[in-house]
């Protein structure tokens, strides 16, 4: 029984350890240079699927909506934007915490309020035809 265990061990190489980690590192290093998202510039809050407010980000605000269940305060934060309070149960929205690049969303669905980040140019996750 021993000796199968140690035959099983020794069927990795080290040649191949050394392909799994060249490989992972490579995995890695491509997704850090190539799923750079840009940073945002702009903040559109939105209510019940409807434009509210377009923001600039370059600022430090905070904003109160009201929506369907209360009022919700969003602060804006030289760069990035949060919810800071809402009415909603689990508080989704909040933990959620800071976004700062393109085309990221939150979402408050009980208080149907949503912000979202836009570039300078507005990007597409899928076009449909």
């Amino acid at each position: 029984m021993k000796k199968k265990l140690l035959q099983s061990y020794k069927l990795i190489k080290i040649g191949d350890w050394f392909t799994i980690i060249l490989f992972c590192l490579l995995i890695i290093i491509s997704t850090k240079l190539l799923w750079n998202m840009p940073q945002g510039e702009y903040l559109e809050i939105y209510k019940n699927n409807e434009l509210l407010a377009t923001y600039s980000l370059n600022q430090k605000i905070t904003k109160e909506i009201k929506g369907k269940k209360g009022k919700t305060k969003i602060v804006i934060d030289n760069g990035r934007v949060r919810f800071s309070s809402s009415p909603c149960p689990k508080k989704y929205c909040i933990h959620q915490g800071w976004i700062t690049k393109a085309n990221q969303t939150i979402i408050c669905i009980p208080n149907e309020i949503s912000i979202s980040i836009i570039g300078a140019k507005k990007g597409y996750d899928t076009i449909n035809y």
